[in-house]
C-alpha cells in the first residue's frame, strides 16, 4: 500500500512538472514574439527620428530662415546707416 501511494505521488509530481514546463515554454515563446515586435517598432521609431532630425536641419538652415523672414514676415537686413555701434 505504501509503495503504491509513493508511486502515485511520484507520477502526479512528474505530470505536474511536465505541465509546468509546457506552460513556461509557452510563456517564453509568447514573450519572445513580443520582444521581436518591440524591436521592430524601435527600429521604425529610430528611422523616423533620423528623418525628423534631417528635416529639422533642413528647415533650420540660415538661408531658409532668411527666406522665410523676408517673404512671410517682411523683414529686411538693416542698411549701414541704421546700424549703431555701442561701446
Amino acid at each position: 500500500m505504501k509503495t503504491v501511494f509513493i508511486a502515485a505521488c511520484m507520477g502526479l509530481l512528474a505530470f505536474a512538472s511536465a505541465v509546468e514546463l509546457v506552460l513556461h515554454r509557452h510563456e517564453s515563446r509568447k514573450l519572445f514574439v513580443e520582444l521581436q515586435e518591440l524591436r521592430k517598432l524601435h527600429q521604425g521609431l529610430e528611422q523616423e527620428w533620423g528623418q525628423l532630425l534631417l528635416e529639422q536641419a533642413t528647415w533650420a538652415t540660415h538661408v531658409r530662415v532668411e527666406e522665410v523672414a523676408g517673404q512671410q514676415l517682411g523683414m529686411v537686413s538693416p542698411g549701414p546707416q541704421q546700424i549703431v555701434e555701442l561701446r
